[in-house]
């Protein structure tokens, strides 16, 4: 299938999908693939709110997404996450938001961490403990379907290859997804830029190489953290603060560690 039969079939698709629900939303970070299907569905008139789940760390993260909020004049939501937690995986930790879409429901969002390292400068780092101890909050969710722009060729730094089971998902409990670009590839979506002039973040994406440049310092998708003193792998450790520049120790047993993994991507389980 080539792109303008994708576009064609995504639009139909999508299109039908929105007529069964009274309130869709799209969840939006403004990376590249996001964006894209925003463009579509603004191809099209459709304009619907927008999640966005922005920190209150380091704006310059959020610069491009502000940009194009107020360039194209979205309706966009953004609420604290109602848990919070750290999951170590085999070569790199993600700092983890749950938030709230129904009284029992989360959606997580991961943010890799960029680990504090002597002689970095210690202002430039979130102190993983005050991640850890953020607001959180209850929240009213009022949507009934979300659009997510996640593909089947998508990897994750920690969960690697997470294919899609399905392009519907529906819930008991929260609001339904659909993945409106499941079937499209990395150069699908990057085509698709070049071809119709979608704004694209310049400082996170090479677009000579259609891939994410080295300096991760405005990628929403990394966090420069210290996590000395709630890493579990030196759990029983005293470790050095860079912040308050002495010695402390290390608190991991009191940190949460998230323990699930989402159900609609992954490799299929047998049985």
């Amino acid at each position: 299938m080539n792109l303008d039969d994708k576009i064609k079939e995504t639009l139909e698709f999508t299109i039908e999908q929105l007529k069964k629900y009274k309130l869709p939303v799209l969840y939006c970070s403004f990376g590249k693939d996001s964006t894209v299907l925003l463009h579509l569905l603004l191809s099209q008139k459709i304009r619907i709110p927008i999640i966005y789940h922005s920190d209150p760390w380091y704006p310059r993260k959020n610069d491009f997404a502000n940009q194009l909020i107020s360039h194209w004049s979205l309706e966009v939501h953004s609420y604290p996450p109602a848990k919070v937690s750290l999951l170590h995986g085999k070569e790199i930790v993600a700092l983890v938001s749950e938030y709230q879409c129904s009284p029992h429901a989360t959606v997580t969002v991961l943010k890799n961490a960029l680990e504090y390292q002597e002689g970095d400068d210690p202002n430039k780092f979130l102190c993983g403990l005050n991640f850890l101890m953020r607001p959180c909050c209850v929240f009213v969710y009022p949507w009934d379907l979300g659009l997510v722009a996640h593909k089947d060729c998508d990897t994750d730094q920690i969960f690697g290859p997470v294919p899609l089971h399905s392009r519907l998902v529906y819930r008991d409990e929260g609001p339904d997804f659909v993945f409106p670009l499941k079937e499209w590839t990395h150069d699908d979506i990057w085509d698709y830029t070049e071809r119709f002039n979608v704004p694209y973040q310049a400082d996170r994406y090479d677009l000579a190489t259609r891939g994410e440049l080295p300096d991760k310092t405005p990628n929403s998708d990394w966090y420069e953290v210290c996590l000395r003193c709630v890493d579990k792998r030196l759990h029983g450790q005293k470790v050095f603060c860079p912040k308050l520049e002495r010695e402390l120790e290390n608190v991991s047993g009191a940190a949460p560690e998230y323990g699930l993994v989402a159900d609609y991507f992954g490799p299929k389980k047998k049985g």
